[in-house]
């Protein structure tokens, strides 16, 4: 057995999972080109597994050279789950990157993103977004509407932009707002864990005056893991949290009533009173012995709103709850990455 197998061999013993050893070869995959070293994945001090940062359900297995990994999540009998492309900073997103582990959730991505890609995010994407915006005479929060909707562009601008590039209104401003409303809906159905969906339906809704509906998606985005709000974070200004933008849409939507259940006024209030909400949440469902939705509650308070601080505490609930439901792989990753998040000093 070659030392890479063995050490393979090594992690699925002491983590309860189970590893596609094709995952390992050399090379990565894509511009995740560093294969991560089976070695150092039980071994916090080599910094392999980021604890309190990458999701406490996965580990590693390839990196680029900009710190993103591709990782696998673990169900609770630990089998392989999804692969994720995580960043650093906390976004993170499921992939199809890696061979054998088909998803769904990034088929329909691709899509949404690819529907709302006009000519004028491309021209943006080229010659950057706060140059362009400075040559049109129009402030970059502007214009960060313009790249997410073009259909907000007004009738001046887009004469400006037709005599600076050549191009016709289709090819600068064409946008499927139809297509990438089904997919974010198929994606919703799907997965109501990710961000993106809701903030792209919310968006549409709202721009076609139904209010109601549009709120509901808000309030699905303000639910999900907020790290997965991927290209849907445009809606956020320069500088500004697309969390607290969808909080703001949220209110607009509404006409700033109150919000009707506790975690979405959790969710509403930021990212503290957040983690107090679903904390509190998860030691009340351990105390009526359940334990599965207490690691859930626990991990979605680390989680929802990522904020890398006294992560000891979520990760320590984590490991107790999944031990109580018998759960040996989510334990012991808990643990794996508790002892990172430790070791690390913060």
């Amino acid at each position: 057995m070659h030392s890479a197998d063995r050490a393979l061999a090594a992690v699925e013993r002491a983590l309860h999972l189970q590893l596609p050893r094709g995952l390992f070869l050399p090379g990565g995959l894509g511009p995740f080109d560093e294969t991560v070293d089976p070695e150092a994945l039980l071994e916090p001090a080599a910094g392999a597994v980021r604890g309190g940062e990458l999701l406490p359900d996965a580990l590693p297995f390839a990196r680029g050279a900009d710190g993103a990994v591709l990782a696998l999540r673990f169900g609770p009998g630990g089998r392989p789950r999804e692969a994720i492309a995580w960043h650093p900073g906390g976004a993170w997103h499921p992939t199809d990157l890696a061979p054998g582990l088909a998803s769904e959730p990034a088929r329909l991505r691709r899509a949404c993103e690819a529907a709302l890609e006009s000519g004028l995010a491309v021209l943006a994407g080229e010659s950057g977004a706060a140059s362009l915006a400075q040559d049109l005479g129009v402030a970059r929060e502007t214009f960060s509407d313009w790249l997410l909707d073009a259909r907000l562009v007004p009738a001046a601008a887009r004469a400006a932009l037709r005599r600076l590039t050549g191009a016709g209104d289709v090819a600068l401003f064409a946008q499927d707002w139809s297509a990438a409303a089904s997919a974010a809906r198929a994606a919703l159905a799907a997965r109501p864990d990710l961000a993106w969906p809701g903030a792209v339906l919310g968006w549409h809704e709202e721009g076609r005056g139904r209010a109601a509906d549009a709120a509901r998606a808000y309030a699905g985005a303000l639910g999900a893991f907020g790290g997965t709000l991927a290209f849907a974070g445009r809606l956020a200004r320069p500088g500004e949290s697309a969390a607290r933008v969808i909080s703001a849409a949220w209110q607009r939507a509404t006409g700033g009533r109150a919000a009707p259940d506790p975690a979405l006024r959790a969710a509403l209030a930021g990212p503290g009173p957040l983690r107090a909400h679903l904390l509190a949440e998860s030691d009340r469902a351990r105390a009526e012995g359940r334990h599965a939705a207490a690691w859930d509650l626990a991990l979605r308070a680390g989680w929802q709103r990522h904020v890398a601080v006294d992560m000891d505490d979520v990760l320590g609930r984590m490991l107790d709850a999944a031990e109580a439901a018998g759960h040996a792989a989510h334990a012991e990753l808990a643990r794996l990455h508790l002892r990172a998040w430790v070791g690390s000093g913060r």
